[in-house]
């Protein structure tokens, strides 16, 4: 099966939006273990930013990033058992997703419930998983935790905030801009710092009445990870997830003079193979159903507009999750 007309976003080099060069390519057909992906959405995470901007090396060009869609397999290569032809599916990173079509390792792929869209399944995909795995792996998270969130509007932080919630902790969180305090407190957060205008110590101090927090939940990295610390109790806990604002010098002897542990937690590294990816992907997308990580609605970029989409997303002009359409 070939198609002269498959949409594709490909960079030739590394740098900034304007190297993601939209046009077509010519598609073959899935090799053994592999199958053909008619995709439907297409999700935006920051990890598309750094691997165009060249934070994380890439070689081989012309590519295709991107590493999170759903969509439905319309062709299938030998020795693939547990998939077939019609089958609605997304996954969650898997480089080369900014494309109509793909070609897919089978071993990457997720089901998705029925009362799932494909909108919802990537943009919730890899944010849901890596939600899940902060507050019940990387830290986990108990009933009357203090626990701090940054980037409480965005996509991993919002559904951090909500799950933790349901777990019967106070949140906390941080936006980096006024615009988005309303989105954040919608997500059903207790306290929102606006880092732009409030000094982050102050006025958490001053809410929980002069109580550390028990853990931090910090995807930001360089302005936020050290401030931070200063807020966590005696033998509590810091997850350094993320780095959108850069990696941190971090301030060891704070860590050390308060025994403070730093995880620094890897997604796949909680995964002993696809049996456990769907097990985890299935308790994520029940919490959906449930309705503990709230209404889904991603902002939706045309894929031609892929440039656009990583600007808003680095100028932090979005909330919650992205998604493309073709």
């Amino acid at each position: 099966m070939k198609t002269d007309q498959n949409n594709v976003i490909r960079i030739f080099k590394q740098g900034s939006p304007e190297v993601l060069e939209y046009g077509t390519d010519v598609i073959g057909t899935p090799s053994a273990g592999q199958v053909l992906l008619k995709q439907e959405a297409i999700g935006l995470n920051f990890v598309d930013v750094m691997f165009r901007k060249g934070i994380f090396p890439l070689s081989n060009f012309p590519l295709i990033i991107g590493v999170e869609a759903s969509g439905v397999i319309e062709a299938i290569g030998q020795g693939v058992s547990g998939f077939n032809i019609g089958d609605r599916v997304t996954y969650y990173f898997s480089l080369g997703a900014y494309a109509e079509r793909r070609i897919i390792n089978a071993s990457s792929l997720i089901k998705i419930p029925e009362n799932i869209s494909f909108d919802q399944a990537a943009a919730i995909t890899a944010k849901g998983l890596t939600a899940r795995m902060l507050v019940k792996q990387a830290y986990p998270v108990k009933k009357d935790d203090i626990i701090l969130v940054h980037a409480a509007a965005g996509g991993v932080g919002s559904l951090v905030s909500r799950w933790a919630k349901s777990l019967g902790a106070t949140v906390i969180g941080t936006v980096g801009s006024s615009s988005k305090k309303a989105f954040a407190l919608n997500h059903g957060i207790d306290h929102i710092v606006t880092l732009d205008t409030e000094d982050l110590e102050e006025f958490v101090l001053k809410f929980t009445g002069g109580k550390t927090i028990d853990a931090v939940y910090d995807g930001v990295g360089n302005s936020t990870f050290n401030t931070s610390l200063h807020l966590i109790k005696n033998g509590g806990t810091a997850v350094l997830f993320g780095s959108s604002s850069g990696a941190p010098n971090i301030d060891t002897k704070t860590m050390n003079d308060n025994n403070i542990q730093l995880i620094r937690p890897d997604l796949g590294s909680y995964f002993n193979g696809p049996s456990s990816i769907q097990n985890a992907a299935t308790e994520m997308f029940e919490a959906f159903e449930k309705g503990i990580l709230g209404k889904i609605n991603p902002i939706v970029y045309s894929l031609k507009d892929a440039a656009k989409a990583h600007q808003d997303l680095e100028s932090g002009q979005t909330t919650g999750s992205v998604i493309f359409h073709i």
